[in-house]
This record gives structure tokens, C-alpha cells and sequence, in this order.
């Protein structure tokens, strides 16, 4: 999408983007970082609980444009005051007691873990077979072992013994 598409998109005359935004570049990073702190006021708010599917969604519009960026290998760290995974790793040390180190591990795996089902989710329930589970029972599964991730320590547990026969 051009500046031009977006500016049409946002019914704003193109002449006024770049100097109080700048390149398009510009404009998507900043709209990621508006994102970034809506999502962390989220995960702030409502700790331990999911933030949205639905593409309608803040979380639902965070995951494209981070996948977008990702995808275009444009830089998508954390330059918004407060980002999701430093959100849910306060979240972690609040909620579960995990030292600082621990809580931004399983936050980064836990957010990693929902970007990845977000964008890939009917490619997952197509693949894995997962069509006669609920749509949304598999979501709360999936914040469920988010929230048991969240409650792990570093390191983790020894791995279960494979079963034999």
C-alpha cells in the first residue's frame, strides 16, 4: 500500500503526511508503536487474560502490521514506551512471582506463541486436523498454556520421560 493509498484509506490530503509523520516507513513504525502501547495497557489491565483474536481487534491488528514488518525485515523492536512482551513480563513477575530474568523469557515465548497462532491459526486447525474442536475452545486452550507457560520458572522442568512399550 502507497502513502497515497493511505492517505486516500484515512481521507487526508497526502501534502500533509509527510511533514508531520514523514515516509510511509515512518508512518507504519509509528502505527506499530501506537499499537505496541495500546496492547501493553491492555495486557496491564486485564492481566492473565487473552486480548483478541478477531483482526478487528488491537491484538488483531499488532499481530499484522508486526508480521508485516517482520515479513519485510523492517526493524520491529521495541521503540514504544512499553511493548506487549515487556507488559506480559511484569505481568509474570506480578502474577506468578517469576524473577525478572524468567518473567522475560516466558514472555517472549508467550507472545511468540500467540503471534504465531494468530497468523497461522486456519493454516493450524486445517493441518492439525483440529476442525471438530469449537473455535473458540481452542483460543482459551491456548491462553490457558499461555498462563501455565507464564507460571514456569527458568529453567524449565526436566523434560518427561518418553514412554516405552
Amino acid at each position: 500500500m502507497s502513502l497515497r493509498d493511505i492517505a486516500a484509506a484515512a481521507d487526508v490530503h497526502l501534502s500533509l503526511i509527510r511533514p508531520y509523520v514523514g515516509t510511509r516507513e515512518e508512518l507504519v513504525l509509528a502505527v506499530f508503536d501506537c499499537l505496541s502501547d495500546q496492547v501493553a495497557r491492555a495486557v496491564a489491565e486485564n492481566p492473565l487474560s487473552g486480548q483478541g483474536f478477531e483482526p478487528d481487534t488491537v491484538m488483531g491488528k499488532w499481530v499484522r502490521v508486526a508480521a508485516a514488518l517482520a515479513i519485510a525485515g523492517r526493524p520491529v523492536g521495541p521503540s514504544a514506551r512499553l511493548n506487549p512482551v515487556q507488559a506480559m513480563a511484569r505481568t509474570i513477575e506480578e502474577g506468578y512471582g517469576l524473577d525478572s530474568r524468567s518473567a522475560r523469557l516466558r514472555a517472549a515465548q508467550i507472545v511468540a506463541a500467540a503471534l504465531g497462532w494468530r497468523i497461522f491459526e486456519a493454516y493450524l486447525i486445517d493441518a492439525g486436523g483440529l476442525d471438530d474442536f469449537p473455535l473458540e475452545t481452542l483460543r482459551v486452550e491456548l491462553a490457558r498454556s499461555a498462563r501455565r507457560l507464564g507460571a514456569t520458572p527458568w529453567p524449565s522442568p526436566p523434560d518427561p520421560q518418553p514412554r516405552t512399550r
